[in-house]
């Protein structure tokens, strides 16, 4: 039998090798003493009496609660007096690192009462660890603590005879029982059917003799309970001295159980999925109802248009721009829950591009005089200094942003004056447009609301003013999109300010806004006479019926076809009328424009086709151009659009 003193010195050798430092806690006087490995871990005094107090302020602040909790439960007369953990050291030169712990309490019973006398910590420095041969072997002790700590298994592989070394949590992994012999392939045998061949191929590579230094695995296990788990296989091939055919003599790696980690990645592609899939279906369903409900509504407001025209009685004028006036509201309506659809489903696209704040500002003014007008209300546009010459943004949301802040501003003033007033911050880089009215106002508690969709400050308001709600929301959602927001200040009787603030990149030169700039001047041009013949493909009649009255006023000669398939046999036909151009729907029955299309330029057709949709994403026109269009209009139809699209088009 072997002495207790050599027992001793072969635990302080392998203390020694492994790299542990040990602190020796004294209850009595609530002191501790640390060797110098824990003296050189902790950043103390080594074989010093310290109070714990000294050795604590070591510890990170970030983690003292948590060994401060362990350390409590560890004192309890009824608990196991020991505990395990990891937290990191904080030097007094600001170095940090990282420790791995154990500590054991020894308990005497006082007066019938079970107390602390004494612990001892052994901690180890597990910031760089780094597995080779040498170290396991020299190191073992130390290693099985880590392995421990860090709940994985590890072995050791003979590679000529195939004897095997695991540690007790290799057994835990597989779920068997460590008293029982378990030899390499009875561990093989626990390998998942569907990863043997993966496990087979990878062993065997590592007896060549080029066989990679360290290798990773993921691979299933079914433990004889039947319960699958997963784990990670890592290690290192180790080559014997002196060997003179280079063959690995050992392999030794650790396991890992990744079951949690794998269930989480799966939960996270399944909803992945589950989300791509919902996000199809309702950009599916957008394209579906904006089609749906903006055709009818294309045919109202252009037929309304054709009546308008062919009407001279006052009366009857009133009845048809009514008609008007309420399609385009509604359109506005259908236009908003759409745009706030899109926005929800992720399909809304921000496409930038330099752009004049100056002209954005006169096109708003354009649109917005006339409305302020049936209300005899001002419309003041006004900038405090000089502006960015250009900013790089998406202009058609700005002015989405500006038409409905003035638009409301307007709504909500019965007298007074509504101003728009543009202010470039260079501080900040930031331009701001703020929309001030003397109109109702809005309570302070109602200011957090405002942008939340189908909300309107007070029921009152949408009985006096209607609306949906949605168009707050869509302006904040379109600001956010495009790296700014719109904030609000406002009082009851006194009026609003509604203020967009974009960002501005670095650099840009300023200039002094040109007041008298006037949009409108750019979008009248001159009246287009067409001597095109022009296919119109489409299923509603009432659409087929607008286009061609669009084209044929502006002197056009027009044929039709109700879907893709009738238009590919037109067009296939030898015998066929000469055609210009193809004015093209999309979305039809017995075959849609995107395979007709497609069809056509199969077939050699060069003629110019124009997709006409009704989405508006540029998703949609990018789709439209792949099938093989040259141009893309949506509706509702405009005819000065449509026209000069025609007539740039078979003039190219």
């Amino acid at each position: 039998m072997r002495s207790n003193n050599t027992s001793e010195e072969r635990l302080r050798l392998a203390v020694s090798v492994a790299e542990f430092g040990i602190i020796e806690i004294d209850y009595d006087d609530n002191t501790a003493v640390a060797d110098a490995k824990a003296g050189e871990l902790f950043d103390i005094i080594p074989d010093t009496r310290l109070t714990r107090e000294e050795v604590h302020q070591r510890i990170h602040p970030e983690d003292v609660a948590e060994v401060e909790h362990r350390v409590k439960e560890s004192l309890r007369a009824d608990g196991t007096g020991e505990f395990t953990m990891q937290h990191r050291v904080v030097h007094r030169d600001g170095n940090v690192k990282w420790v791995n712990v154990r500590k054991r309490i020894f308990f005497e019973t006082v007066d019938g009462k079970r107390v602390p006398v004494s612990g001892m910590v052994a901690a180890v420095d597990i910031t760089e660890q780094q597995i080779a041969e040498e170290e396991i072997r020299s190191k073992e002790y130390r290693l099985n603590v880590a392995a421990k700590a860090a709940e994985f298994g590890t072995y050791d592989l003979d590679a000529r005879t195939s004897e095997t070394v695991w540690s007790d949590e290799i057994y835990q992994i597989f779920g068997v029982d460590s008293a029982d012999v378990f030899t390499r392939a009875d561990m093989f045998e626990l390998i998942h059917p569907h990863d043997r061949d993966r496990y087979r191929d990878l062993f065997q590579s590592l007896l060549c003799t080029d066989a990679p230094k360290t290798f990773k695995l993921e691979h299933r296990v079914i433990r004889p309970s039947g319960e699958i788990r997963w784990v990670v296989n890592s290690g290192c091939v180790i080559f014997g001295q002196g060997q003179s055919n280079r063959l690995p003599s050992r392999v030794i790696g650790t396991m890992q159980d990744i079951t949690d980690r794998k269930l989480f990645e799966q939960s996270l592609q399944r909803a992945k999925r589950a989300a791509e899939a919902a996000n199809r279906s309702r950009g599916e369903f957008l394209a579906n109802m904006s089609h749906e409900i903006r055709t009818p509504m294309a045919a109202i407001i252009g037929h309304a248009d054709i009546l308008r025209d062919h009407l001279k009685d006052p009366d009857n004028l009133q009845v048809v721009e009514t008609i008007r006036r309420n399609g385009n509201f509604l359109l506005g309506i259908i236009n908003d829950i759409l745009d706030l659809s899109k926005i929800d489903a992720g399909k809304l696209e921000i496409e930038r591009q330099p752009v004049r704040p100056e002209a954005i500002v006169a096109e708003v003014r354009s649109l917005m005089d006339v409305r302020a007008a049936e209300k005899k209300l001002p419309l003041r546009v006004a900038f405090n200094g000089p502006v960015p010459a250009s900013v790089n943004t998406d202009a058609i949301r700005i002015r989405q942003i500006l038409v409905n802040l003035v638009g409301n501003a307007i709504k909500f003033t019965d007298e007074g004056h509504v101003k728009l007033t543009v202010d470039f911050d260079q501080k900040t880089n930031r331009l701001h447009f703020a929309v001030a009215d003397t109109g109702i106002g809005i309570h302070e508690e109602d200011h957090e609301t405002l942008f939340n969709p189908f909300v309107q400050a007070d029921n009152t308001s949408t009985r006096s003013f209607g609306g949906t709600g949605l168009g707050l929301a869509i302006c904040q959602r379109l600001a956010n999109a495009l790296g700014g927001e719109v904030t609000v200040e406002s009082s009851p009787g006194v009026g609003s300010v509604f203020t967009l603030s974009i960002e501005v990149a670095n650099g840009v030169p300023l200039i002094q806004p040109d007041l008298s700039l006037d949009m409108t001047s750019e979008e009248r041009g001159d009246e287009i006479e067409l001597s095109a013949k022009v296919l119109v493909v489409d299923d509603r009649r009432d659409i087929r019926y607008l286009a061609q009255h669009f084209i044929e006023k502006a002197g056009g000669e027009v044929l039709t076809a109700t879907n893709g398939r009738e238009a590919v046999d037109f067009i296939s036909n030898e015998s066929k009328p000469d055609v210009d151009l193809i004015v093209m729907d999309m979305q039809m029955p017995i075959m849609d424009g995107y395979d007709a299309t497609s069809e056509l330029r199969r077939r050699g057709c060069d003629l110019p086709i124009i997709a006409l949709t009704a989405n508006a994403m540029k998703s949609d026109r990018d789709a439209c151009l792949a099938a093989g269009c040259t141009d893309y209009t949506t509706k509702p139809l405009n005819s000065q659009k449509l026209i000069g699209m025609i007539d740039r088009l078979v003039n190219a």
